[in-house]
């Protein structure tokens, strides 16, 4: 059959049957042909238009014949196009096509009729701006049931724009991301929002998308309410495909005479006879929700295989995870696994009541093990901190009784509710103290179920049918892989015991071994021994009867002995139990169109329990167990202080309280740090009389900024002695001169003061000292302060490093002040001479010896030199000031 391709050319066959029916002109608002197939009506054979049967028939008769194409729904959506004449399956059909034509063209229409019986489409442009003259016009045709276009103008006025994202319905986009969704379940709507706007060139809201996703789901996965229909039939093909499975199915019969689904239990053959020869005696117990639009919740029963990997052995759903559901589910685990009552088992499971109930009922014989991990949670919640932490953990892992004992002490020692919370949560059940040996099995965390909960997380979030139908694909090749995988194993022990067993390898060099008897061992660690008896397999730690694997005590044993450590190593652990428990297959099933139907009536959906809020898809997690997710410390439990108001509660950006200006904070004391505060105290006694104020002298002492002997350096105030500095007494001024010096740009204040003898030394002298542009530069009461500790600190031993730390200078600096002193007595030396008075033998020593032994015996004795030489500490000081404009050439000022 032809397809007509181009709107724009007239066909010749049409235009032959125009000239026949006398409709020759054609219409002037379009250039394609407008035509009514109702005109067809009522003609006889031979006028009527016959589809042509081959290209060879007909050809020479003069009957008009013409066919019309037939649409073709696999052509890709950018490719469809309306054709005149054109025949549909239904009006959906066609609706379909011409919104692929209006998104990929960019021309908007909207659809003025749409119904069961005919279909009006026109442009959606502005009709008074375009008045664009394109419309569709189709019927059901007479003599079939066909859809056909019956009138067509193609041709469109507007402007393309590519904003069609009316006709984008939820259903339209779902069929566009079928093959998205099937290949990435968990798209997200932001993602779609942005395929859309990349792949169509139109702008969807975040709600249509989220529509579109749940009618995809649902195409792929099928309507919820046929999943629960189906189950019976999902239940009996189970039965055929693998024969000696346990399926069992539970319906409720309301009073309306309608059925709803209750619950249903899963239990292969494969996997229960696995169990039986290959696993150990642990089971873990745990019931998780359902996610998606199946409501309700997972019981599982996990156990362990002989390299420590989960090993899934029985799921149910329920509506609701409580005593009566545990114990139907339990009964019929019982009965499979033939638990003998829990005899020689272990239960492992969080402390749900229901659970706990139902395992005394069902299994009163079992060891019940409460996960520490849900027992810490709610200890957390009471005693939060990394003490309590480690504290707890210890004492879970603590493997004899009487570690047990003292590490609940230390916990009494720093909270004594903390100990009795723990002690009332049962500490048998969750201790590795009192648990049982011979289970290979010393987990006190139920971590097997956790982590086929997190396996089959995103299968929990679809239906019924579909996730079991996921779950069995897993658990077939889970099967067949791991036992493909043990079979390349060299050892006869599992690779998971032997790198858990050299774990301990490294910690056998502190341990050291007393023989005691042929198979007994006394090994020691300083304080800590424990006994070891090779042909028993047991130490007193308790670790190894516990684990099945040799702890440290045994492996330093039997190294000791030059024996392999994996031989000592538990039969649960070896690679033929492995294979055992994988040896069995679960066997294929066919597809729900193969399933044989049962005469069952069809359950509905049971009743949905909506709970208030949003619901949860994930468990909230405390702030210690996702620290690793955060770049920033969590400040959840900290109470903030609003920087406006200064009130604890809230912060400054939702404050509505007025300003508050806050507290100043002292500011820092100016100048340099004294290595001893007495310092700053002025404690220290000179020669013949106290230090008062920040300076003290000989005689009358010397208060305020400067005090000579009797008073005769002049200062800004004079105190008493004891006296600090501050208040100006009057009568007794400073004079202060200000002199510039040539191509200097500083700036030097001269001060008056009186010398120390007024017998030898002039009256006034004039002190320059530099000061830098800002104008502080050094005061003659500092330079006399650090002369005055440099003295100080010489007397009293102090070595070179502390003094330039204490005073803050540099080794320079202390060169130049250590000359200036030097100076200093040397002309305090020669005022005694011109006075005639006795100069001691050691002082005309020092004085041949010149400044640098001078300064070698101040390094050494200090100002305490000063003191034997018969020279004043005040007098060196008075002459040192006289002298400080030689400190420029020692670096002082630079």
């Amino acid at each position: 059959m032809e397809t007509v391709d181009d709107f724009d050319t007239i066909d010749v066959e049409l235009d032959e049957f125009f000239k026949h029916k006398q409709r020759n002109e054609a219409l002037d608002e379009c250039t394609i042909p407008e035509i009514n197939l109702n005109d067809f009506e009522g003609m006889s054979e031979d006028e009527a238009p016959q589809e042509k049967q081959s290209d060879s028939e007909g050809d020479d008769e003069d009957k008009f014949q013409f066919q019309y194409s037939t649409h073709d729904p696999k052509v890709k959506w950018n490719n469809m196009k309306p054709v005149l004449g054109e025949r549909y399956e239904s009006p959906h059909q066609l609706k379909l096509c011409l919104t692929n034509y209006s998104i990929s063209r960019g021309y908007p229409i909207r659809f003025k009729k749409c119904d069961s019986v005919r279909l009006v489409a026109v442009c959606a442009s502005d009709p008074e701006k375009f008045q664009c003259p394109f419309v569709v016009r189709a019927s059901w045709m007479s003599t079939e049931r066909t859809f056909q276009i019956k009138k067509m103008v193609e041709q469109h006025t507007c402007v393309r724009n590519f904003r069609s994202a009316n006709l984008m319905d939820p259903t339209w986009i779902a069929r566009q991301f079928l093959k998205e969704m099937i290949r990435k379940p968990n798209l997200k709507c932001k993602e779609m929002q942005a395929i859309i706007q990349s792949r169509f060139h139109c702008k969807v809201s975040w709600s249509k998308c989220y529509r579109a996703k749940c009618r995809a789901i649902s195409l792929i996965d099928g309507k919820l309410s046929d999943h629960y229909a189906k189950v019976w039939d999902y239940g009996h093909e189970l039965m055929r495909s693998n024969p000696g499975s346990t399926i069992q199915i539970s319906v409720t019969v309301n009073p309306d005479n309608t059925t709803t689904f209750h619950r249903m239990y899963t239990c292969f053959k494969a996997i229960k006879e696995g169990w039986k020869v290959g696993c150990r005696r642990v089971i873990g117990l745990d019931g998780s929700f359902l996610k998606g639009q199946c409501k309700g919740e997972l019981l599982t029963a996990i156990g362990r295989d002989a390299n420590n990997h989960v090993y899934p052995i029985a799921w149910a759903v329920v509506e609701i995870e409580n005593k009566p559901n545990w114990q139907w589910f339990l009964e019929l685990l019982h009965d499979d696994l033939e638990l003998q009552g829990g005899l020689d088992l272990c239960v492992i499971s969080d402390q749900h009541k229901g659970l706990l109930e139902a395992v005394k009922v069902v299994l009163p014989r079992v060891e019940h093990k409460q996960c520490a991990r849900h027992v810490y949670a709610n200890f957390r919640k009471v005693f939060s901190g990394i003490e309590f932490k480690n504290m707890f953990w210890t004492v879970a892992k603590s493997t004899v009784e009487g570690d047990f004992k003292l590490n609940m002490e230390k916990i009494k020692e720093v909270n004594p509710a903390a100990y009795d919370h723990l002690m009332a949560r049962e500490p048998k059940s969750w201790c590795r103290a009192f648990f049982k040996g011979g289970m290979a099995c010393e987990a006190v965390e139920n971590g097997m179920t956790e982590c086929f909960n997190a396996i089959i997380l995103d299968a929990k979030k679809k239906p019924l049918l579909a996730m079991l139908e996921e779950i069995r694909p897993y658990m077939m090749e889970r099967l067949f892989n791991l036992k493909q995988e043990a079979r390349k194993w060299v050892n006869n022990v599992c690779p998971g015991a032997i790198k858990k067993m050299d774990e301990f390898a490294f910690d056998i060099k502190t341990w050291y071994v007393h023989p005691s008897g042929l198979n007994a061992f006394e090994v020691r660690n300083g304080f800590h021994s424990y006994g070891v008896n090779l042909e028993g397999m047991y130490c007193t730690c308790r670790l190894w009867e516990l684990s099945g694997i040799p702890c440290v005590h045994a492996q330093a044993t039997i190294v000791y002995t030059q024996q392999d450590p994996a031989r000592f190593i538990s039969t649960w652990f070896g690679k033929d139990k492995f294979l055992s428990a994988y040896e069995s297959n679960i066997l294929p099933v066919n597809g729900s169109n193969m399933w044989e139907p049962t005469p069952y009536t069809k359950p509905l959906p049971p009743i949905e329990r909506r709970m208030p809020g949003r619901p949860c898809m994930k468990r909230k997690r405390h702030v210690s167990e996702h620290q690793d997710r955060f770049s920033q410390v969590s400040s959840k439990g900290r109470t903030v202080q609003c920087q406006n108001c200064m009130q604890m509660g809230h912060k400054k950006v939702s404050c509505k309280n007025p300003s508050v200006q806050p507290t100043p904070k002292p500011k820092n004391k100016i100048g340099r740090p004294r290595l001893n505060p007495e310092l700053t105290n002025c404690t220290r006694l000179g020669r013949g009389g106290g230090r008062g104020g920040r300076r003290g002298g000989r005689g009358g002492g010397r208060g305020g900024r400067r005090g000579g002997r009797s008073g005769g350096r002049g200062s800004t105030s004079v105190y008493e002695e004891g006296e600090s500095s501050g208040k100006k007494e009057p009568g007794i001024e400073t004079q202060f001169f200000t002199q510039t010096t040539p191509n200097v740009e500083s700036q030097f204040v001269t001060q008056t003061a009186p010398t120390v003898d007024s017998d030898h030394v002039s009256e006034t002298q004039e002190v320059d000292v530099n000061i830098d542009d800002e104008g502080d530069g050094i005061d003659m009461a500092d330079l006399d302060q650090i002369m005055s500790d440099l003295s100080y600190l010489r007397e009293s031993k102090y070595s070179e490093a502390e003094i330039l730390m204490c005073l803050n200078i540099t080794q320079s600096q202390l060169r130049g002040f250590d000359a200036l002193i030097h100076q200093s007595k040397q002309a305090a030396k020669e005022t005694h001479e011109d006075n005639g008075e006795d100069v001691p033998e050691t002082q005309e020593d020092n004085g041949e010896d010149g400044a640098e032994e001078s300064q070698e015996d101040n390094d050494e004795d200090g100002a305490e030199e000063s003191q034997e030489e018969g020279v004043d500490d005040t007098q060196v000081r008075g002459y040192a000031l006289s002298f400080v404009n030689t400190l420029a050439d020692f670096g002082m000022f630079c």
